[in-house]
């Protein structure tokens, strides 16, 4: 057996090129690679190229949607905090009720309009002063007629002459009456009115009004439905108030340009306007109640400085000190510290008007409490400032009562319930707030607009026989002219 050794071929090696060979350096990008290179505050280093552009997009992104959601809350939390949050906010509170500042302008701008209607309207004071002056200047014409027919008579009595001067006696009669009410008119009862025609006056008017009721509708509440259908105002009603309203707007305006410029609704028009009829129907209500004869007292006060001086004078009377003696010594009424103190027969309400000047009636209700028998003696009331002590001396059921005290009592009645609801215990009414009251976004746009401060007034111009027709009279503006201005 032979051995055998494998040899690797003999070949030779190919040889060499001589020629020099080139290198191209080439450095491939993995994006996929980690650089080492932080991406922000030394923190992803970690990352590859990749993640990081990935993630910084996303970043990018998430900046972008938050900003925009930003921007979005912004507006939608504006929009709800001057819609929503700042309407809602109350200006007043009667007995925990809040009343808010949305109900405020709404009604401020249908109040300031009527009474800028009540002006300026088709059958406003403006378009009644220049009938009059119309009116004055015809029957000035008649009389200069009559006047010119009289001197072209032949001289000496006729019975043509006699018809012309009774004719002329008449047209006369008929000019001064005229011009009587003409210069009322201008010289007083326009500028009377345009002095209360202001944003204040009309504001507190308007929050006084929505007070009152709230008064009103909380008594509603416990009432039958038969007295509530003669107070609450029906659709119809309603509507054909809104419709009379529409109807003596200024020509400058019409009732969707009047709901236009003060963001109002139909429906805040139609609430707005059922708050005012109902005051109306009230009103009514109550006046129908005032029947003679009349719950009558006759009662006697004394009016005190401190409480102090009260309580002791309070002891002096438990201890059968003489009343009308004390109250000429002390009290400080002077229209019936004379008298003792005495106030006569008084009907229910009549102590509020007469003495307290519609501004209270806690004392009224002491004294018409049906619980008072004669010669009763009240604790120390606090009114106004002042402290009264009140003696009942006699109580009538049904007394007369004269036709002039009747027709006050009647006028007044809605006046005298809300005192008397104002007076009594645990009820209360918050001051209004002020800064809302004149707040500029709760001012009507009223046609013609609403002043901030009244006019100032002119002195009429004057002849030897007195005011003229033509004499100054005072315009909204304050401008003095010769009949007046219309809008």
């Amino acid at each position: 057996m032979t051995s055998q050794t494998a040899r690797r071929p003999n070949s030779p090696r190919p040889t060499r090129s001589a020629k020099a060979r080139k290198y191209t350096r080439q450095t491939a990008h993995v994006e996929a690679r980690r650089d080492g290179k932080p991406l922000i505050f030394g923190w992803g280093g970690h990352l590859s190229r990749t993640e990081k552009v990935r993630l910084q997009r996303r970043i990018i992104w998430a900046m972008t949607t938050l900003t925009a959601l930003l921007i979005v809350a912004v507006i939608i939390g504006f929009w709800v905090n001057l819609n929503i949050v700042v309407p809602a906010k109350a200006i007043t509170t009667v007995n925990g009720e809040s009343i808010p500042q949305s109900n405020y302008r709404k009604y401020f701008a249908l109040d300031a309009q009527f009474e800028a209607n009540h002006v300026y309207g088709p059958t406003g004071l403006n378009t009644q002063r220049d009938n009059l002056n119309k009116q004055v200047a015809d029957a000035q014409k008649v009389i200069d007629t009559l006047n010119t027919q009289i001197k072209a008579l032949p001289a000496g009595k006729s019975t043509q002459r006699t018809n012309l001067e009774k004719q002329l006696a008449s047209a006369q009669s008929n000019h001064d009456n005229l011009n009587a009410q003409y210069q009322n008119m201008l010289q007083s009862v326009i500028p009377n009115e345009m002095q209360l025609f202001t944003q204040s006056q009309y504001g507190n008017d308007a929050v006084s009004t929505l007070q009152d009721d709230v008064f009103i509708r909380q008594w509603l509440a416990k009432q039958n439905s038969t007295v509530a259908g003669r107070v609450q105002p029906s659709s119809s009603a309603v509507d054909q108030a809104i419709n009379s309203f529409s109807a003596n707007l200024p020509k400058a305006t019409n009732y969707n340009k009047f709901l236009s410029d003060n963001s109002l609704s139909n429906d805040d028009a139609h609430a707005m306007m059922a708050v005012l009829l109902r005051r109306v129907n009230m009103q009514s209500y109550l006046s129908s109640l005032i029947v003679p004869p009349l719950y009558q007292v006759h009662a006697r006060d004394m009016t005190l400085n401190t409480k102090a001086l009260a309580n002791t004078i309070l002891k002096q009377l438990k201890n059968n000190g003489d009343f009308a003696k004390i109250a000429k010594a002390q009290s400080v009424d002077a229209t019936t510290k004379t008298s003792g103190g005495d106030l006569g027969w008084l009907a229910q309400g009549q102590y509020a008007q007469n003495i307290a000047s519609n501004t209270s009636g806690i004392v009224d209700n002491w004294i018409f409490d049906h619980s008072r028998t004669p010669n009763e003696i009240s604790d120390v009331i606090t009114e106004n400032g002042a402290y009264h002590i009140i003696q009942i001396l006699q109580i009538d059921p049904a007394r007369p009562v004269d036709a002039t005290t009747l027709g006050t009592l009647q006028r007044n009645a809605l006046t005298s319930w809300l005192l008397a609801q104002k007076g009594k215990l645990n009820l209360s009414v918050l001051p209004s707030d002020q800064t809302m009251l004149l707040d500029p976004m709760n001012i009507p746009n009223t046609t013609p607009s609403l002043p901030a401060s009244p006019p100032a007034t002119a002195t009429p111009a004057t002849t030897a026989g007195g005011t003229t027709p033509g004499g100054t009279g005072t315009t909204p503006g304050g401008t003095t002219t010769g009949t007046g201005t219309t809008p």
